[in-house]
């Protein structure tokens, strides 16, 4: 790895030998050479001071002068709310903006990433339980005669003379009211947190927040002064993993879905479209309409058994179905996409909320840590550039004499 030049220490040096270079060179001033080189010197020596008081008045005060009208000193602590202004603005409205985030969910894989957190051991262990712990309430509350008069509809009377949307809609009902939907959604959340904390996610962001940096900051100089001053990709991939985790653990996910299933209950309620829909789907399962209710008990046991015993088949089966998995992604991509509509303002505030426990100090040293050694360039340059024109002055000087 190259190692890094210290421009503190070699702007320090340039201003101390043009300082010394005046000094000894003035007692000569009166020569050509001697005027030359004392002329440069004095020049490139006001240059750096000059640069020096700029480039230290934007972080403290220099020779302890206070911030006025006239002489701005502390620049940036002064304008930390404006600073953290710009730099949400930026994050929500140029690096995640809607169209990058719809792009990006447009090439997500949901389908895959489903299909590799349920083949994770770990869930696979703990879905187990889960699924038992259904079958056992649905068969109890079929045994209660708490549903029994739902199914006994759905197999007694014609397709065509049932509300299915509305039986759908109360099946659900009854399972938020239960809790089973609090128990798949506890899976669900824990699940997705599982995955969420794997390095290759982390990476993955990193990957992202870096492409979307370099695409900010790409052919515009100012920008890429700015991309200077924010957090590494690393640093910034890692607080979105963090505030994703806290959301999945602090049950912020978990009340959007469960909010999301009862507006899904709703719109059965008031869309007749659903109704064709659930119509279609319950035409494909010609059996289940053959099979008695005093049944059904065993059938569902039967089928979650079966599920259990064959997961890693029936998941393998699901991976090689390409058309149900283009239906699930584009059915998820739909909502995804109505939510960054809606929640897309969030971004900033989360950014806010990272930078708001920076302490002035604290922001001094994060933004003289990514680009103070390049601000101390401009020192250097003042400092070059002022004794060359310094000479150039004075042999006009004395050409025009």
């Amino acid at each position: 790895m190259t190692k890094r030049i210290n421009n503190t220490r070699t702007a320090n040096l340039t201003l101390g030998g043009i300082t010394l270079g005046f000094l000894l060179s003035y007692p000569f001033h009166a020569g050509f050479v001697g005027g030359l080189i004392s002329s440069g010197c004095s020049a490139g020596m006001i240059g750096g001071l000059a640069d020096w008081f700029a480039v230290t008045a934007l972080f403290r005060r220099p020779l302890g002068i206070r911030p006025g009208k006239v002489i701005r000193t502390e620049i940036i602590p002064q304008n930390r709310a404006r600073i953290f202004a710009a730099l949400a603005d930026m994050v929500q409205d140029e690096l995640l903006s809607q169209d990058v985030l719809r792009r990006k969910l447009s090439a997500w894989d949901f389908s895959g990433v489903l299909i590799r957190i349920l083949g994770n051991q770990e869930v696979k262990l703990s879905v187990g339980p889960l699924l038992t712990n259904l079958a056992e309430d649905i068969v109890r509350h079929m045994e209660q005669g708490e549903s029994t008069k739902i199914i006994q509809g759905l197999l007694q009377e014609t397709l065509g003379s049932m509300n299915l949307s509305q039986t759908l809609a109360e099946v659900l009902e009854f399972s938020i009211d239960h809790g089973d939907v609090d128990q798949v959604l506890q899976a669900i959340c824990s699940a997705i947190n599982e995955y969420v904390e794997q390095a290759e996610v982390k990476v993955a962001l990193m990957n992202m927040m870096e492409a979307a940096l370099t695409r900010y900051g790409e052919n515009n100089p100012t920008r890429k002064m700015v991309v200077k001053f924010l957090p590494a990709p690393s640093v910034l991939a890692h607080g979105l993993q963090e505030k994703v985790k806290t959301a999945l653990q602090d049950g912020t996910v978990e009340r959007w879905l469960k909010d999301s299933l009862l507006r899904f209950v709703l719109e059965l309620k008031t869309k007749s479209s659903f109704e064709e829909s659930l119509k279609r789907f319950f035409l494909n399962i010609p059996a289940f309409m053959g099979t008695s209710s005093e049944k059904m008990p065993s059938i569902i046991e039967y089928f979650i058994e079966d599920l259990w015993k064959n997961w890693d088949e029936r998941l393998g089966m699901l991976e090689r179905n390409r058309p149900l998995r283009l239906k699930v992604d584009e059915r998820v991509k739909l909502i995804l996409e109505k939510q960054i509509g809606i929640h897309h303002n969030a971004i900033g505030r989360m950014v806010h909320e990272g930078l708001d426990p920076l302490t002035d100090d604290k922001l001094v040293e994060l933004i003289e840590d990514k680009a103070g050694n390049d601000l101390q360039m401009i020192r250097i340059n003042g400092s070059v550039v002022g004794g060359l024109a310094g000479m150039l002055i004075y042999m006009l000087g004395m050409v025009l004499k």
